[in-house]
């Protein structure tokens, strides 16, 4: 027999066996979000209960119950579908291939209901570590969008009026030096010495209020342009404002914008 017909030969048989094959298909209810989901869990839930899965991510699993029998998890984006294979099923008694069937169909839904379960959870986990990260990106995104608004509108009052003179010195010494509150809690002094404590700062920059957790956030802020500009007080220098402001920006990105007191900074 050559080749050809040999391999044909082949194909025929097969398909004859896979004709006495019976299967008993059953609708899965998934609630969660994705079907395709559950075969990790699929898998893991049937090696739990000692049996041999073969499984293609987000797919199909499958495995063998005894010697019989086939149990195969069909998944898609809106369902899931268990099949059960009763191998020359049409060639056995019928009782015997209805026991094989109902058999096998408890143990699959037993496995289903157990991954079905475990992969919901999978999903919410993702979901809130998405839902996390995005949150995490946004935050970081709006504080250094402040912080740059704040330099921007910092660098551009000190380069005002007089093209960086003493208008734009007066004009940066008044939106920053003016705008740096310190509030004390009980047994911290007035910050010239004493303990520490806890700190409630905040500072304004450019009308814009932002609460700091301690002196150090807040001399972040602005402290440090404020100390520059107090220098140029007693200074003959007319660009000593903007330098200030380009050497020494406030940078609020360890305090925490509180809009609604940008009053509080007029």
């Amino acid at each position: 027999m050559n080749t050809k017909a040999f391999s044909l030969v082949l194909a025929l048989s097969l398909s004859l066996a896979a004709c006495s094959n019976v299967r008993q298909t059953t609708p899965l209810a998934y609630a969660g979000e994705d079907g395709r989901s559950t075969v990790a869990s699929l898998e893991v839930a049937i090696q739990k209960r000692g049996y041999r899965p073969v499984c293609k991510e987000r797919e199909f699993c499958k495995f063998q119950y005894g010697q019989e029998v086939w149990v195969h998890f069909k998944t898609g984006a809106g369902k899931v579908v268990m099949a059960v294979d009763v191998v020359d099923g049409k060639k056995m008694p019928a009782d015997k291939r209805k026991a094989l069937t109902d058999e096998a169909t408890a143990v699959g839904e037993a496995i289903w209901r157990e991954a079905s379960e475990d992969a919901i959870q999978r999903e919410k986990v993702a979901a809130e570590k998405e839902r996390a990260e995005a949150a995490a990106r946004a935050e970081a995104e709006r504080r250094e969008a402040e912080r740059e608004a704040a330099q921007a509108k910092a660098s551009g009052n000190g380069g005002s009026s007089s093209g960086g003179g003493l208008g734009g010195f007066l004009d940066a010494a008044t939106g920053v030096l003016g705008g740096i509150q310190v509030n004390t809690g009980p047994g911290q002094g007035n910050g010239s010495g004493g303990g520490q404590g806890n700190a409630s700062a905040h500072c304004c920059v450019n009308g814009s209020y932002y609460q700091c957790p301690s002196v150090a956030a807040v001399n972040k802020c602005a402290g440090e342009s404020a100390a520059c500009l107090s220098r140029c007080m007693s200074s003959s220098d007319m660009s000593c404002g903007e330098r200030c402001m380009k050497e020494h920006p406030p940078d609020p990105s360890d305090c925490q914008r509180q809009s609604d007191k940008d009053g509080q900074c007029r």
